[in-house]
């Protein structure tokens, strides 16, 4: 599990609930997908996630009042229950603003989908 320990420190410029939440979901993630690579982006503002075969999958956009868990090819997730938000042509997100909103079970579904997704993606 690569933590990045910018996170913390990029986490702290929000209210606790964003920080709260975003630390759940980075829990989750690494507990799901041990292998991911964890990065901050300063520029961006985002806590982004690596895997070392599908490439970026997903990214942390702490807000103002809550976190939104980007996914690089969400267009293209299974999304029977219609969870994700957006329109454009590739990115997705999962809007989420307490801790207790982080489900594992779906978090962890659409990063085994992404993961998934991402390593067919670059095998082509």
């Amino acid at each position: 599990m690569s933590r990045d320990p910018g996170a913390d420190d990029l986490l702290s410029e929000h209210p606790d609930a964003v920080a709260a939440t975003a630390q759940r979901l980075r829990t989750v993630l690494l507990d799901a997908h041990p292998q991911l690579e964890e990065r901050v982006r300063r520029g961006w503002h985002s806590i982004n996630y690596r895997d070392p075969v599908a490439g970026f999958v997903c990214a942390l956009f702490p807000g103002a009042d809550g976190v939104q868990l980007v996914f690089e090819h969400g267009a293209r997730l299974p999304d029977p229950e219609g969870r994700l938000t957006g329109t454009g042509r590739q990115v997705r997100a999962l809007q989420l603003t307490a801790p207790g909103e982080v489900d594992p079970v779906v978090v962890g579904t659409f990063l085994d989908h992404a993961v998934e997704l991402g390593a067919g993606l670059r095998a082509r």
